[in-house]
C-alpha cells in the first residue's frame, strides 16, 4: 500500500486519508496508519470486482480538508 505524505506540518496534529484516485473515498480521517490500512484493503477488495484500473491509496497529511 502506498502512502502519500502531502502539506505535513509539525505544529498540526496530523491524519490519514483514503483515497481512489487521489479523490477522497470518505468524510472520515484516520488517526492511525492501520485504521487507513484496513479501510484501504476492503475498498481494494471492492473495487478490484468492477474497476481493476482504479488506484487506491493513503495520504498523510496535516490539512486533510484540502483532500477533495
Amino acid at each position: 500500500m502506498k502512502i502519500i505524505r502531502k502539506n505535513v506540518t509539525k505544529d498540526k496534529e496530523s491524519f490519514y486519508v483514503v483515497t481512489r484516485d487521489n479523490r477522497r473515498v470518505e468524510p472520515t480521517n484516520y488517526k492511525v496508519k492501520w485504521e487507513a490500512e484496513e479501510r484501504a484493503d476492503k475498498l481494494i477488495k471492492m473495487v478490484n470486482d468492477f474497476d481493476p484500473s482504479s488506484k487506491v491509496s493513503i495520504i498523510y497529511t496535516s490539512s486533510p480538508e484540502r483532500i477533495r
